[in-house]
């Protein structure tokens, strides 16, 4: 049932958001509750991202869980008393229309048929081996920015496979291997450079493939031609340009890492609490998540 999916997708997306502002209070207020709430909101945001890929088409769910980002930016200044800045403004709008200009270019349906399995396993394979590829290659890379970048496409390739999987029920192995690869990869790309260097093209990755899927080997978009394409291009466009201003604009609260390093680092340090490196979505906890990401750490998804 997709109305059933859309909401899930939309819990889990409030989840994210919630989560993520519940952290940012953490840098300055009550760190040990903040980091609990946390723990607690990452798991049942996790469920209902799968619960929503369970009742409806990738193609829909994917990008609907990025309203986790755009979310968090009017709950976190709600509580923290503040008017979100002009440029976040702008960056929200932007990215909300852009996903809702994607959901209708896509027009994705539920699919009639299970994916053929040897496709399936040629493709997650072919692709784990380009996130693989970059890992390595990333690893060369002397510049943070462009290691960050590196190994944010590879997170984005990696959560992106663990929902197409959940999708597709099938290679639960897979899906485990990809999850938690993924999860180690983002913390890498956060550990890096600033969230700007990767969160947006993580999602954006992750988004991109996941439809790419429903197009050509779920079946859950019968029909594309040129002009739904090119809309369905354009708006990737502008939903990355958005979450990068969202990213950039969070750089002033965390310079080098979405968990705010100097700033909250130093707050759970005095509380005791032992974060995951220096970080999300899980793209969403402090860290900007991929979409989908298993958030059972402290990460942040949606600055």
């Amino acid at each position: 049932m997709i109305w059933l999916a859309v909401v899930f997708a939309l819990a889990s997306a409030a989840t994210t958001a919630v989560s993520t502002s519940t952290q940012h209070l953490a840098a300055s207020r009550a760190p040990l509750v903040a980091v609990l709430l946390a723990v607690t909101l990452g798991p049942v945001g996790f469920v209902l991202h799968v619960l929503a890929l369970d009742n409806g088409p990738i193609g829909l769910v994917q990008p609907i869980a990025i309203l986790g980002i755009v979310l968090a930016v009017p709950l976190r200044a709600a509580l923290g008393r503040t008017r979100p800045g002009r440029a976040e403004l702008v960056a929200v709008a932007v990215t909300g229309l852009a996903i809702a200009a994607l959901l209708l270019a896509t027009d994705a349906r539920e699919a009639p048929l299970a994916p053929d399995r040897g496709a399936l396993v040629a493709s997650v394979g072919a692709l784990a081996l380009v996130a693989v590829l970059l890992v390595a290659v990333a690893g060369g890379v002397p510049h943070p920015t462009g290691r960050a970048f590196l190994l944010g496409s590879a997170s984005g390739i990696l959560f992106g496979l663990m929902s197409v999987l959940i999708e597709a029920d099938q290679l639960r192995w897979a899906l485990v291997a990809c999850g938690v690869s993924g999860v180690a990869v983002n913390q890498l790309a956060y550990r890096a450079a600033r969230l700007s260097a990767s969160m947006p093209v993580l999602n954006v990755v992750n988004v991109l493939l996941t439809l790419g899927f429903a197009h050509l080997l779920l079946g859950e978009v019968p029909h594309h031609d040129a002009v739904s394409v090119s809309a369905s291009v354009a708006a990737l466009a502008a939903m990355a340009w958005g979450l990068w201003r969202l990213a950039s604009a969070d750089v002033a609260v965390a310079d080098d890492d979405v968990l705010g390093g100097r700033h909250l680092g130093q707050a759970h340090g005095a509380a005791g609490v032992q974060l995951l490196g220096a970080d999300p979505d899980l793209g969403a906890e402090p860290e900007l998540s991929a979409v989908g990401e298993p958030r059972g750490g402290v990460h942040e998804h949606g600055r």
